[in-house]
């Protein structure tokens, strides 16, 4: 995972200058507000997103630049699923073993997957659109820094994919949405949910009555493959485990300039 210090080639005297324009494709400002505006319309919809409209299209589109090069097949739902499946097992390995992988076994189903930074001025976790009928991107920012809300936005996203339209766009944030955003991203979360952890082996898991260890969370996580930062995390959510315990279980990454 690489930052590049792109973003800071866009600073200059000349707030619109030639290269800024060239950066998002576009002529003019005007193109530019016409073109984000319209992509990013429940944006400007809630009073709630803590993100700068500019820097945010700017980490969008640093996204959208970055997946056109990476070749993938047409788009297959079926497949997709399967890959999912697979990536699973990807969640024990560090981040310069697992991020190549997830890239390539998801191009292979039609999903292009980038990492890109979080500017000084965004606080997104993720977004999720499809760049056209048969390709979809999935953009993730390490906002967290941690295994476990790594791999959640990650499964989040892919969940966004397989349950709704073509014609969305999801950024994950919190921010005012109408009732029936606030419905997508609920399936999002449940799909993201019980992809990582199956919801009877967790409760197998908490039937025993025996003390959360730390011992115990790295078997339990062992048998059903996966990290145990994503067991911790996942039991901090639900309240079973106090947040201040076991957070040495999760992997933390960073940026490598």
């Amino acid at each position: 995972m690489v930052w590049d210090c792109w973003f800071y080639c866009l600073k200059c005297e000349a707030r619109w200058a030639s290269h800024t324009l060239n950066f998002f494709g576009v002529a003019s400002p005007e193109e530019w507000e016409g073109l984000w505006t319209k992509e990013l319309v429940y944006f400007r919809k809630s009073e709630a997103f803590p993100s700068s409209f500019g820097d945010l299209t700017a980490w969008l589109r640093r996204g959208e630049i970055e997946a056109a090069d990476i070749p993938c097949a047409t788009y297959d739902a079926n497949k997709f699923r399967e890959v999912l499946e697979q990536i699973r097992a990807l969640t024990v390995e560090p981040p310069e073993v697992f991020q190549p992988k997830v890239v390539h076994l998801c191009a292979s189903s039609g999903v292009a997957v980038v990492f890109v930074p979080q500017l000084p001025k965004t606080r997104t976790c993720g977004a999720t659109r499809w760049l056209n009928p048969n390709k979809a991107l999935i953009q993730l920012s390490l906002r967290y820094k941690t295994d476990d809300h790594l791999w959640f936005s990650f499964y989040h996203e892919a969940g966004h994919i397989l349950l709704h339209g073509k014609r969305d766009v999801f950024i994950e944030e919190q921010g005012v949405r109408d009732p029936l955003e606030q419905e997508k991203e609920q399936e999002a979360n449940e799909f993201a949910t019980t992809m990582l952890i199956k919801p009877a082996d967790l409760k197998r898991f908490l039937a025993s009555g025996q003390r959360l260890s730390k011992a115990r969370i790295e078997q339990f996580a062992t048998v059903i493959g996966i990290a145990p930062g994503i067991v911790v995390g996942r039991l901090q959510h639900d309240g079973v485990l106090p947040n201040s315990h076991c957070n040495d279980l999760k992997q933390r990454f960073e940026w490598v300039d």
